[in-house]
């Protein structure tokens, strides 16, 4: 979320730096095959983001990290977690759900970018020990 000072009186408005994602339907040739098979994914046509914030909640294999996953790709950073700056895989395992959605971005920019996952956190810490960038993260 970014904020921007209103012309008008002290009021915030709040921006969003994604509005939506979209899946590009037309483009997947079956909705039998995994990541498409997912039941989050199967029905996704498009999804809102709420300005403030946005939670997924759902059972174990609904989906979620998936679609996670592939918006975090979409939007350039490594699968494995990290800022954009981070170009490393232990084992390639994310789908390629990324090429088949879309992003409606805001018009918020942000001045920082993470993508934080818990499930491959330890191989992300991994490679900021061994290129020696604990100072980076406050040591």
């Amino acid at each position: 979320m970014s904020k921007i000072k209103a012309k008008a009186g002290d009021a915030v408005i709040k921006r969003s730096l994604i509005n939506a994602v979209r899946l590009e339907r037309d483009a997947v040739t079956s909705f039998d095959e995994y990541p498409f098979s997912v039941p989050a994914i199967r029905h996704l046509h498009r999804l809102e983001f709420h300005p403030a914030v946005t939670f997924f909640v759902g059972e174990n294999g609904s989906g979620k990290s998936t679609l996670l996953e592939a918006l975090a790709v979409k939007l350039g950073f490594n699968a494995e977690g990290g800022s954009k700056n981070f170009n490393f895989a232990t084992r390639e395992t994310h789908s390629n759900l990324g090429e088949f959605i879309r992003v409606e971005r805001g018009i918020g920019r942000p001045t920082d970018h993470y993508f934080l996952r818990a499930e491959s956190f330890y191989n992300l810490a991994s490679q900021i020990d061994d290129l020696s960038a604990e100072f980076s993260y406050g040591g």
